[in-house]
């Protein structure tokens, strides 16, 4: 790993520790719902007490506070961390960057600015929540063991299944989208190095010649985009129909349980 690179994701540390506690924390708030849903329907419509209703609800309402609170700092917390990486990072990218343009005039270097506020944009933005909540899934699954055993046999089933397919849509995305990418670069890196000589092009009538040129390496990066995006479309379609199924395999299970008087409503419910 690049030195600068190092030392910025040493300076950011703390903060993204930060938002692994929070993310703990509110992992742990997810439970409220299924809990209250278990208590109201086990408890509170058995014994018909309000009080206890209403102090579960109180109850429920405040985590659930404290649970919007949580989300809000974390994702405070994520902006000001790719504020600071920016700081630190994108002022020297974009210095070596000027130099190697004088080291080298017919060089391409203004990718790397670019791709400092692709990290940027990535720190801030769902893929580091998404890393901070991903360790939680095997407690949700071992809490549907908990409940009963079918009941987390469906839950395990399906997440293997989710799992199985995002790795789908990874593998048959990624090379469509790297050539992709590079095919942008290319197309940007042509069409920059072409304006800075725009006049000796236009005077040597070499203008129709350069948009053609910019024009069929523009309709490759569609085309492999369009590629990229009709796999994963597909994939994810697929995800979708999977997740549904899921949710009803559930149910379907848990009310066949509850009818055998192995599982309460309440648990079905939750």
């Amino acid at each position: 790993m690049n030195p600068l690179l190092r030392n910025t994701i040493r300076q950011c540390r703390g903060n993204f520790i930060a938002v692994i506690m929070f993310s703990f924390f509110l992992n742990l708030l997810v439970f409220v719902g299924p809990l209250y849903m278990l208590q109201v329907y086990d408890r509170v419509l058995a014994s018909r007490s309000t009080v206890t209703l209403l102090v579960l609800t109180g109850l429920a309402v405040f985590l659930l506070a404290v649970y919007g609170v949580l989300e809000i700092v974390r994702s405070r917390i994520l902006v000001r961390t790719g504020v600071l990486f920016d700081n630190l990072l994108s002022l020297d990218v974009v210095r070596t960057a000027f130099r190697g343009y004088v080291r080298r005039p017919g060089a391409i270097y203004g990718q790397a600015p670019r791709d400092v506020d692709a990290l940027r944009e990535f720190i801030t933005g769902a893929g580091v929540i998404a890393f901070c909540d991903a360790p939680w899934v095997p407690i949700f699954i071992i809490v549907c063991f908990m409940m009963h055993l079918w009941i987390g046999v469906v839950a395990l089933v399906g997440a293997l299944i989710i799992l199985a397919l995002a790795i789908m849509n990874e593998i048959a995305t990624r090379k469509s989208l790297s050539e992709a990418s590079g095919a942008a670069i290319a197309a940007n890196q042509y069409v920059q190095s072409s304006m800075r000589n725009a006049e000796t092009v236009h005077a040597l009538g070499m203008s129709r010649g350069i948009l053609s040129r910019w024009s069929d390496l523009h309709l490759d990066t569609l085309a492999l985009q369009a590629s990229a995006s009709d796999r994963a479309g597909a994939i994810m379609g697929s995800f979708k129909a999977v997740r549904m199924a899921l949710q009803v395999a559930i149910l379907g299970v848990g009310a066949y349980l509850v009818i055998a008087g192995q599982l309460t409503a309440g648990s079905l419910v939750a």
